[in-house]
C-alpha cells in the first residue's frame, strides 16, 4: 500500500512540476515581451526629445510641436500594446497547434 501511495505522490509531483514549468515559461515570455515593448516606447520618446534638442532652429521646433498631436504618446502606446497582444495571440495559437499535433 505504501508503494502505491508513493507512486501516486510521485506522479502528482511530476504533473505539478511540468505544469509549473510551463506556466513559469509563459509568464517569463510575457514579462520579456512587455519589457521590450516598454524599452521601445522609451526609445521612441528619447529619439523625439533628442531630435528636438539637437535642432537649434526655433521655428522648426515650434512647427514640429504644432504638428505633433497632443495624444501622440497615447497612440504610440496603443499601437505597441496591440503589437504585444498580437504576439501573445500568435504564440498561444502556435502552442495550441503544437499540442494538437502530438
Amino acid at each position: 500500500m505504501g508503494a502505491i501511495i508513493t507512486a501516486i505522490g510521485s506522479f502528482f509531483a511530476f504533473i505539478v512540476s511540468v505544469v509549473g514549468a510551463k506556466t513559469a515559461f509563459i509568464v517569463a515570455i510575457g514579462a520579456v515581451s512587455l519589457s521590450i515593448t516598454a524599452a521601445l516606447f522609451l526609445a521612441i520618446k528619447a529619439l523625439i526629445a533628442g531630435l528636438m534638442v539637437t535642432v537649434g532652429y526655433q521655428p522648426f521646433v515650434m512647427a514640429f510641436w504644432a504638428l505633433w498631436p497632443s495624444n501622440a504618446e497615447t497612440c504610440i502606446a496603443a499601437c505597441l500594446g496591440a503589437d504585444v497582444a498580437v504576439f501573445l495571440y500568435r504564440y498561444k495559437l502556435h502552442l495550441i497547434q503544437a499540442i494538437s499535433n502530438q
